[in-house]
Protein backbone atom coordinates (compact mmCIF):
# COMPACT_ATOMS: atom_id res chain seq x y z
CA UNK A 1 0.00 0.00 0.00
CA UNK A 2 0.99 3.60 -0.54
CA UNK A 3 2.10 5.56 2.53
CA UNK A 4 1.73 9.31 2.34
CA UNK A 5 1.39 12.48 4.36
CA UNK A 6 -1.50 14.87 3.92
CA UNK A 7 -2.09 18.25 5.53
CA UNK A 8 -5.68 19.18 6.18
CA UNK A 9 -7.66 22.08 7.58
CA UNK A 10 -10.35 20.83 9.95
CA UNK A 11 -13.16 23.25 10.76
CA UNK A 12 -15.27 22.32 13.77
CA UNK A 13 -18.62 23.95 14.43
CA UNK A 14 -19.99 24.54 17.92
CA UNK A 15 -21.33 20.99 18.32
CA UNK A 16 -18.37 19.07 16.85
CA UNK A 17 -15.83 21.19 18.77
CA UNK A 18 -17.20 19.80 22.04
CA UNK A 19 -16.35 16.20 21.09
CA UNK A 20 -12.89 14.60 21.54
CA UNK A 21 -12.70 13.76 17.82
CA UNK A 22 -8.92 13.93 17.41
CA UNK A 23 -8.51 11.59 20.37
CA UNK A 24 -11.10 9.21 18.92
CA UNK A 25 -9.36 9.35 15.51
CA UNK A 26 -6.06 8.39 17.13
CA UNK A 27 -7.67 5.36 18.81
CA UNK A 28 -9.70 4.15 15.81
CA UNK A 29 -7.41 4.63 12.80
CA UNK A 30 -3.85 3.59 11.95
CA UNK A 31 -2.48 7.07 11.27
CA UNK A 32 0.13 9.30 12.86
CA UNK A 33 -0.96 12.89 13.37
CA UNK A 34 0.68 16.20 14.10
CA UNK A 35 -1.28 19.32 15.00
CA UNK A 36 0.48 22.07 13.07
CA UNK A 37 -1.74 25.01 14.00
CA UNK A 38 -4.97 25.54 15.92
CA UNK A 39 -7.41 28.30 16.77
CA UNK A 40 -10.42 27.48 18.93
CA UNK A 41 -13.14 29.79 20.23
CA UNK A 42 -16.49 29.10 21.88
CA UNK A 43 -18.22 28.80 18.50
CA UNK A 44 -15.63 27.46 16.04
CA UNK A 45 -12.39 25.51 15.94
CA UNK A 46 -9.89 25.46 13.08
CA UNK A 47 -7.02 22.98 13.17
CA UNK A 48 -4.24 22.33 10.67
CA UNK A 49 -3.65 18.59 10.98
CA UNK A 50 -0.90 16.58 9.31
CA UNK A 51 -1.77 12.90 8.82
CA UNK A 52 0.67 10.15 7.83
CA UNK A 53 -0.34 6.63 6.93
CA UNK A 54 -1.75 4.44 4.20
CA UNK A 55 -3.69 6.44 1.60
CA UNK A 56 -6.86 4.37 2.14
CA UNK A 57 -6.68 4.86 5.91
CA UNK A 58 -6.35 8.65 5.50
CA UNK A 59 -9.40 8.61 3.21
CA UNK A 60 -11.32 6.75 5.94
CA UNK A 61 -10.26 9.37 8.49
CA UNK A 62 -11.44 12.21 6.24
CA UNK A 63 -14.82 10.50 5.66
CA UNK A 64 -15.14 9.86 9.41
CA UNK A 65 -14.44 13.51 10.29
CA UNK A 66 -17.00 14.66 7.70
CA UNK A 67 -19.59 12.21 9.07
CA UNK A 68 -18.99 13.81 12.49
CA UNK A 69 -19.76 17.32 11.24
CA UNK A 70 -16.19 18.50 10.57
CA UNK A 71 -15.39 20.35 7.35
CA UNK A 72 -12.15 18.99 5.83
CA UNK A 73 -10.06 20.84 3.23
CA UNK A 74 -6.52 20.31 1.93
CA UNK A 75 -3.85 22.75 3.12
CA UNK A 76 -1.64 24.67 0.75
CA UNK A 77 1.91 23.49 1.52
CA UNK A 78 3.30 26.87 2.59
CA UNK A 79 0.21 27.97 4.53
CA UNK A 80 1.19 26.35 7.84
CA UNK A 81 4.94 26.57 7.39
CA UNK A 82 5.12 30.34 7.69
Amino acid sequence: MARETQRLWLTFDDESSRKPLIYEMSRNFEVVFNIRNASVTASIGIIALELSGERDEIKKVVAWFEANGVQVEPVEINTIEG
